[in-house]
C-alpha cells in the first residue's frame, strides 16, 4: 500500500499550445489517500461494472470477460463471448448493465470485431447465468462502420434515464475528417435502443442527412463516458492528440469541433489546426495541456470522502504528466477546480464508485483493481 499525501495550493492551468489558457484552477487539499489491492491477477483490465450482489465484473482486453465474487479473490473467466480483434488497441473493451439487470441478467459489451484489413466498434448484448461464469443469448446490437486501423475505438457505454444506450465510438486515427460527417460513424456519440433499435427522436433518425444512430459529433476518442440521473447531463472525458484531452458535457446533435478545432498539436508537433473556437462548436469544460489520456468516467454519489460527493473523477494514462486520477470539483454544475491524485504513479484505465460507496480503479500497466481508502 502507499499513502499519497495532497499538500494545499492552487495554480492556474498550463496554456494550451494554441495560445489560449485553460482557467481551470488547479487545485489540491489534505486528504490522504492510498491505493488497497483487491485483485491483482488481472491482464490489461479496461471497463468495470458492479453487479447487485457486490461480484464486479470487468473486461480484459484480450481475455474477455472476468468476475470477481465479492469485488475480490481469484476472479473467474466468463465464457460465451465471441472472438474479438485484438491488435494494439483492439480487443473487448467497455460495459455496463442494463437497467433492468436485475429481472433481465443482461449485460451489454463494446469490442473490436474484425482483422487487420477490416475492422470496427462493435456492441452485443447477452445475459448473464445465474452462475455468473457465462454468458448466452448473445446479441449483435450495433456495428460501427468499419476501417483499417487498430486505433481509436471509443467503446464506453452509458444507459441514459429514457432507457436508450450512448455508445462512444472513436474516429480510428486516420480517418480524422469523418469524424465531421454525420453519415458516418467515426468519431461520434451514437444513441440506440437496448436492442438495438434507433429512437425516433434521435437528430437524424429518417437517416436523410446523417446516420440514424448518430447523437453528436465532431469527436476524437472518447473513452470516458458517465450519466448524472440528478441532472440528466451526459459527461465525456475524449482523448486529444498531443495536448487537448478534453471534458464535454455532450447534447443532441451538438459539433465538438474535431479535427476543425483543437487545443493540441500532430504528435510531430506539427499544427492540424490553428483554430481553437468557431461558431456552431461546443468549446470543452476544461482541456488538458499536455495530454493525460483520460480514460475511466465516474460520479462519487456517497459521502466516504470527505467533500468530495457529486465531483468527477477521471483517470489519466498518459506518462508522465498524465499518470493520476483527476478530481473534477463540481459546483451547481459547474466546473470550478482540478485535483490530482496519485500524481505520477499509475495510468489508470477505468475508475467506478462500488456498492460500499468507495472507488475503484483499473490500472493498465500494473494489471490491477484497487480501491481508493482515506489512509489514516
Amino acid at each position: 500500500m502507499r499513502t499519497y499525501a495532497l499538500a494545499a495550493s492552487l495554480a492556474i492551468a498550463l496554456s494550451s499550445c494554441s495560445g489560449a489558457a485553460d482557467n481551470t484552477p488547479e487545485m489540491t487539499s489534505d486528504t490522504a489517500v492510498k491505493l488497497t489491492p483487491i485483485i491483482e491477477n488481472t491482464e490489461f483490465p479496461w471497463g468495470m461494472t458492479f453487479l447487485p450482489n457486490g461480484d464486479l465484473l470487468f473486461t480484459e482486453q484480450e481475455r474477455g470477460l472476468r468476475i470477481a465474487r465479492g469485488a475480490t479473490g481469484e476472479p473467474e473467466a466468463v465464457n460465451g463471448l465471441p472472438p474479438a480483434y485484438t491488435e494494439r488497441q483492439a480487443g473487448y473493451l467497455g460495459l455496463t448493465l442494463d437497467p433492468d439487470f436485475e429481472s433481465n441478467r443482461k449485460v451489454y459489451i463494446a469490442y473490436s470485431k474484425g482483422d487487420d484489413a477490416a475492422n470496427s466498434t462493435v456492441v452485443i448484448s447477452g445475459a448473464l447465468k445465474e452462475n455468473g461464469t457465462e454468458l448466452i443469448d448473445i446479441e449483435e446490437i450495433f456495428v460501427a462502420d468499419a476501417r483499417d486501423t487498430s486505433l481509436h475505438y471509443g467503446s464506453r457505454l452509458q444507459f441514459l434515464s429514457d432507457g436508450t444506450l450512448a455508445v462512444s465510438v472513436g474516429e480510428g486515427f486516420k480517418y480524422m475528417a469523418d469524424a465531421q460527417d454525420p453519415t458516418k460513424t467515426h468519431g461520434k456519440i451514437v444513441r440506440i435502443n437496448s436492442d438495438g433499435s434507433i429512437p425516433a427522436d434521435n437528430p437524424y433518425a429518417d437517416g436523410e442527412n446523417g446516420h440514424p444512430a448518430v447523437w453528436s459529433y465532431g469527436h476524437r476518442n472518447i473513452q470516458g463516458l458517465y450519466f448524472d440521473a440528478d441532472t440528466d447531463t451526459l459527461y465525456a472525458t475524449e482523448h486529444g492528440p498531443k495536448g487537448g484531452d478534453e471534458l464535454n458535457i455532450i447534447t443532441k446533435d451538438t459539433n465538438y469541433g474535431w479535427p476543425l478545432i483543437t487545443y493540441g498539436v500532430n504528435y510531430d508537433g506539427t499544427i492540424i489546426t490553428t483554430e481553437s473556437e468557431a461558431e456552431g462548436m461546443a468549446q470543452p469544460e476544461t482541456y488538458w495541456v499536455p495530454s493525460i489520456a483520460p480514460s475511466g468516467l465516474t460520479m462519487l454519489n456517497s459521502d466516504v470522502y470527505p467533500g468530495w460527493k457529486g465531483d468527477l473523477f477521471s483517470g489519466g494514462m498518459n506518462g508522465p504528466a498524465g499518470l493520476k486520477l483527476v478530481r473534477l470539483d463540481l459546483e451547481d454544475g459547474k466546473l470550478i477546480g482540478k485535483e490530482n491524485l496519485l500524481d505520477g504513479e499509475y495510468a489508470i484505465r477505468d475508475v467506478v464508485e462500488g456498492p460500499d460507496g468507495h472507488l475503484y480503479i483499473a490500472t493498465k500497466d500494473m494489471d490491477g483493481i484497487f480501491r481508493l481508502d482515506i489512509a489514516e
